[in-house]
């Protein structure tokens, strides 16, 4: 697991971009993912994946597993786990707290992906497709809390580990106890890592500035999804104030609040977008369905992503960059699951390019 970091300081990020760079250029571009698309078999798409950074991966994890329907998933989840790592190594000491920002979104996202599948009864190796290993939650751990019995089971696990999140997990426990609800947990941890993270990036310079907005950007969205998920819920103004998450700009405590009464998400949606004048956000609103809250969180994802790549380009010596890359990461093994997914399931060309998410 990726140790933690102190709070960050003022340092020169000119070798950890300049290497940054050079990890980039390994990413693959549209016509990559075209011709990928385009593969006749899974069997075609792990012979192309062969002659990019995936390849040492991929014949490893032949090595290990034999077929190619287990292989190519472990081998882009060892990849991922090794870039990250070395990103990690890379950066000047000061500057981990930065990553670590970014790299607690995905902690998170785990998470709650566990919680929710544990909690229906899903499948530990569907859970584990989903999974993303980065930051305190490598491979290693990933498969450890996927061993949990159940969600107490799993906070045991992150108390014995000392982890940060252990504490917001076993908040929502009682809620999940009482009623089967894991909106209590996800909010709590939300919250948590959001906060947290507001508190411990300080400083006056450009690199503490860019990931201090980035962070308030990502606290204005997790109020937002808060209030989808308690949405009808019938909260008092005491209960939904506990719930806010402090750091954001576009809604102020009160306004959350006043959300909170609303009845219905179309309601909702339609005040937020009334309330909301930041573009970034109001554009994940226009995006988004009322109706799906995951399609809210692959909104909010796209959006961080995208600031950080924006101010990457204008400020191209700053940790926009090793930032911003830890989401283009994320976002090419994703697509490459889903493209091998798609061939594995007979899914038609058109039906993969509407699922993967082109490079910004």
């Amino acid at each position: 697991m990726t140790a933690p970091a102190a709070r960050p300081y003022r340092t020169d990020l000119s070798y950890f971009n300049a290497r940054v760079r050079g990890l980039r250029g390994r990413l693959l571009g549209n016509r990559d993912y075209e011709e990928l698309v385009k593969a006749e078999s899974r069997d075609q798409v792990a012979e192309r994946l062969r002659s990019t950074a995936y390849g040492h991966d991929i014949e490893a994890a032949l090595a290990r597993f034999g077929s190619i329907e287990e292989a190519l998933p472990a081998a882009l989840k060892s990849n991922l786990s090794d870039s990250f790592e070395q990103l990690w190594k890379l950066a000047p000491e000061g500057a981990r707290p930065f990553l670590k920002a970014v790299f607690s979104q995905w902690e998170v996202f785990d998470l709650k992906a566990m919680i929710r599948g544990i909690s229906r009864g899903v499948g530990r190796e569907d859970i584990r497709d989903v999974l993303i290993p980065a930051g305190e939650f490598d491979t290693a751990a990933l498969n450890t809390l996927l061993s949990s019995r159940d969600l107490q089971d799993l906070a045991r696990f992150l108390y014995t580990w000392g982890s940060v999140y252990a504490k917001p997990v076993s908040r929502g426990l009682p809620a999940f106890l009482r009623n089967g609800r894991t909106a209590e947990m996800e909010i709590a941890l939300d919250r948590h890592s959001s906060e947290a993270l507001n508190s411990a990036l300080e400083g006056e310079w450009l690199d503490a500035r860019i990931m201090r907005g980035w962070t308030g950007m990502r606290a204005d969205l997790v109020n937002i999804a808060t209030l989808v998920k308690i949405s009808g819920e019938a909260y008092t103004a005491e209960g939904a104030g506990e719930l806010f998450v402090r750091g954001g700009r576009a809604l102020r405590k009160n306004e959350f609040i006043r959300l909170s009464t609303l009845s219905s998400r179309e309601e909702l949606f339609e005040a937020l977008r009334g309330a909301v004048t930041e573009p970034g956000i109001s554009g994940v609103l226009d995006s988004a369905d009322p109706r799906d809250p995951a399609l809210l969180e692959e909104a909010s994802e796209k959006a961080l992503e995208r600031r950080l790549a924006m101010i990457a380009v204008s400020e191209p010596l700053s940790i926009a960059l090793g930032a911003a890359y830890v989401h283009m990461k994320v976002r090419e093994v994703r697509n490459l699951r889903l493209i091998f997914r798609g061939k594995l399931f007979g899914m038609p060309e058109d039906e993969i390019r509407k699922l993967i998410s082109l490079p910004l």
